[in-house]
């Protein structure tokens, strides 16, 4: 049976990988900038709902949405889509070890994609709205996910009293300052969030996050602390922006001898 997977701008890499990881008989027959043509044995367009990379899949004339989650009952402005969710996930490399967190996490849809999708191990998930921590509280109820898998509470970033260093990974989108916020805010909150990094991060712990705003984060880190490289350009609610990866570079002294890096060892979270 032939079959049209469509995919987000930029993701086709990622998309073509879940989707022979899933379905390893499938043939290729086609890649183009919107879709990946395939043939398949799968005679049910339904069992590609297990593709979340790809938000929507088509086969004899019918096209099923791959995008939406039962789950996702709660949303906010300015909202990622799932399957870019599903994506970054994917890039953080998320597995049952991980301990992620989310300071941005609106309603929720990252830290639930990485918890249900990925079996992380713990989330940790913060946003300065309590609307959007309501509604991310109702989603992970939908989902299903146990609370003692995550912790979700209200704080602006610049308030934020997480202090071990036992994060893993970092993922969010971020305030692009467009529909939302403005640019002036988040250069603030960009300054708050790399701060924080440095006091949460484990040592190759690294950051995974969407933003329109390219500039004010290459610039924010590209102190001498950091490496930061912009791996996927999107489309995301008609706006461009990128998925970046950020690492801290590594010296021959050790952790805390520069003065580069808080060495904490409380917890207050």
């Amino acid at each position: 049976m032939k079959y049209r997977l469509y995919f987000l701008k930029g993701t086709k890499d990622y998309v073509l990988e879940e989707l022979k990881n899933k379905f390893p008989n499938i043939y290729v027959t086609g890649e183009f900038s919107e879709y990946i043509e395939f043939d398949c044995d799968v005679s049910n367009i339904l069992e590609f709902r297990k593709v979340m990379s790809g938000y929507a899949v088509e086969a004899d004339g019918r096209r099923i949405d791959l995008s939406k989650r039962r789950w996702r009952k709660e949303f906010v402005p300015a909202g990622i889509n799932p399957c870019l969710a599903y994506i970054m996930c994917m890039v953080a490399g998320v597995n049952d070890n991980s301990i992620i967190y989310d300071p941005f996490c609106g309603a929720g849809v990252i830290p639930i994609t990485a918890l249900l999708y990925f079996s992380c191990k713990r989330a940790i998930c913060s946003d300065k709205s309590g609307s959007a921590v309501e509604k991310s509280r109702i989603n992970f109820e939908e989902a299903g996910i146990d609370s003692s898998k995550y912790t979700l509470f209200q704080s602006d970033i610049c308030d934020v009293k997480l202090t071990k260093r036992n994060i893993d990974l970092i993922i969010s989108n971020l305030p692009f300052g467009i529909r939302t916020g403005s640019h002036e805010e988040n250069i603030k909150a960009y300054d708050c969030l790399e701060k924080t990094a440095l006091k949460v991060l484990r040592r190759k712990g690294k950051l995974v996050l969407l933003t329109q705003e390219k500039r004010l984060l290459r610039e924010t880190f590209s102190k001498q602390v950091w490496k930061c490289k912009s791996i996927i350009h999107t489309n995301e609610g008609g706006l461009s922006p990128d998925v970046f990866v950020i690492e801290r570079k590594y010296s021959n002294t050790k952790m805390g001898d520069t003065g580069l890096e808080p060495v904490t060892s409380t917890m207050s979270m």
